[in-house]
């Protein structure tokens, strides 16, 4: 075989490709060798070598190998810049998406440092702490209310936060209304949340505002339900002169996926906002 011509395997490893991906490339018309002989052994010439080097740069830059083998029929600078912007346009709207999953990330993080924080304090001990404002989707609990409702529950927000291409990265809980609270009826519109992400605009029916403010706050191992916490922070806020001021939210910081011991409930933080 003359000297200009090279194997498969030569000509992949030219370029940092497998032989694989070269009989692909010429399977679907992208890149054919120049010469096959009797025994079916395909042979590139050297002067392919720029056309190759070519279709790997775009290949780096993420274009797809449909487009580039339509880009190859007709190719000029001018159809080549085009491809680029295309190309660029994808990367950007790939580079936003990871930029918000990435903040995604550092929420659920912080969910779990005040977990690992929470744990390390005395439980149930009330602190006061200023929290900004938050946005949560919420719908009413199914009744009646015990642990495998509360799930039911949950997941039907999560199916309207998945359909708004949202994720729940921001922590779940439950909301404990103020009237109901007054009225001593502890869980009457009682209902299950999923906060937000932060800076996430949201136009699904079920949105509610939480002000920002001071919260009276504890932690415990329990159940939205269980109304001892909440008797036990609604009578450190009456004893330290403070008033409730909203509804009472219960963040879940860690559920019952993270235990294998018996206690088989949420580890949980109640906020309670509060004025003098």
């Amino acid at each position: 075989m003359d000297d200009t011509y090279i194997s498969v395997s030569e000509m992949a490893k030219l370029h940092g490709l497998s032989r694989q991906s070269l009989i692909h490339y010429d399977n679907i018309g992208l890149f054919k060798p120049r010469k096959t002989n009797e025994k079916g052994y395909r042979f590139y010439s050297k002067h392919q070598i720029p056309y190759l080097r070519e279709i790997c740069f775009l290949r780096s830059m993420g274009v797809g190998l449909d487009a580039i083998v339509t880009h190859f029929q007709e190719r000029c600078p001018a159809k080549e810049i085009q491809l680029l912007h295309q190309q660029k346009q994808v990367i950007n709207s790939q580079i936003a998406k990871l930029v918000k999953v990435r903040e995604y990330l550092n929420q659920r993080v912080e969910i779990y440092e005040e977990a690992i924080d929470g744990e390390e304090t005395q439980m149930h001990e009330p602190f006061i702490r200023s929290m900004h404002s938050r946005q949560a989707l919420f719908t009413k609990w199914i009744q009646p209310i015990n642990k495998e409702n509360l799930h039911v529950t949950l997941m039907s927000l999560w199916q309207k936060l998945f359909a708004a291409e949202m994720i729940a990265s921001a922590g779940i809980g439950s909301i404990i209304r103020l009237k109901a609270i007054k009225g001593k009826d502890w869980f009457e519109g009682a209902g299950s949340c999923i906060f937000l992400p932060r800076q996430e605009l949201c136009e699904i029916n079920g949105v509610i505002q939480i002000p920002s403010g001071d919260y009276a706050c504890m932690y415990k191992y329990g159940m939205p339900y269980d109304v001892a916490y909440l008797e036990e922070l609604m009578k450190w806020i009456c004893d330290n002169g403070y008033e409730l001021c909203g509804d009472i939210i219960d963040a879940c910081l860690l559920d019952t996926t993270f235990y294998n011991r018996k206690n088989g409930v949420d580890f949980c933080m109640l906020q309670a906002p509060i004025r003098k």
